[in-house]
């Protein structure tokens, strides 16, 4: 009876959770949340991390890949199979419903730092997440993309995102950088998150996570070409052309092991 109940509640809580971040990202813009949109409060912090407004778009993406997650489980609620794992990353994707609401009603706010430390929670949640979903064997294909390539191309994002976060903040105090060109803490920041890109990708075999980071990467080298910043520009480009390298390696890796 309580298994009954539980393949029910989940759905039902993943639906509601999924439901109030579409709905508060929506109202974000539309109101828009304390008068401005999201792309103007960000507007507020000029950091040279920031890419491309296109490049957001890849929010999209991640919510139409969210939404399969919670068909899927209300499609899959009663398979033994998939059973222990949706029960084991529910609540953690509750959770990380809530904080990215969180971070939307700090953000419009203009409580930068307080939007890190959500941020920050955030970025902790998913990384569970993520080990649990690495433990799964034997998914099926939709399974793959609902599930483990869903929340790849989520943590990957907001990686990038929590990086972005910090430098707005740092802008936001004015912090001068020790004196050091602004450019120079751009590229180490980008060197950064192309690392853990690289090693996440190559550890667990996962193309989609260096894939968001070179689209994140694009942004940053678009944006850059506007600003005639062409030392980030062409380290930029240099990143991208490694992950990309590193990302087909990949490719063939699993398509050897299929």
């Amino acid at each position: 009876m309580n298994d009954q109940k539980n393949s029910f509640t989940l759905p039902v809580l993943n639906t509601v959770a999924l439901t109030g971040v579409l709905t508060v990202n929506a109202l974000a813009n539309i109101l828009p949340i304390n008068g401005m949109n999201t792309g103007e409060v960000s507007a507020l912090y000029p950091s040279l991390f920031t890419p491309a407004g296109i490049t957001f778009s890849i929010w999209s993406v991640i919510y139409l890949l969210l939404t399969g997650f919670v068909v899927l489980q209300w499609v899959q609620r009663n398979d033994p199979q998939i059973t222990p794992l949706l029960q084991k990353i529910s609540p953690l994707f509750i959770l990380s419903s809530v904080l990215n609401m969180s971070w939307i009603i700090a953000w419009h706010h203009l409580w930068v730092w307080t939007s890190v430390l959500i941020m920050l929670g955030l970025l902790a949640t998913l990384t569970v997440l993520f080990l649990h979903v690495q433990k799964a064997s034997s998914l099926s294909t939709a399974q793959q993309w609902f599930i483990d390539i869903a929340f790849t191309v989520y943590l990957a994002w907001i990686c990038v995102a929590t990086i972005a976060n910090l430098a707005t903040a740092l802008v936001a105090v004015s912090w001068d950088g020790f004196g050091v060109n602004p450019q120079y803490w751009t590229v180490a920041m980008m060197v950064v998150a192309a690392a853990l890109a690289s090693y996440i990708t190559l550890h667990y075999r996962k193309a989609a996570f260096a894939s968001v980071v070179i689209w994140a990467l694009i942004g940053i080298l678009l944006r850059a070409q506007a600003s005639e910043h062409s030392l980030i520009a062409v380290n930029a480009a240099e990143l991208v052309l490694l992950l990309v390298i590193i990302t087909v390696i990949t490719l063939v890796k699993q398509q050897r092991l299929s």
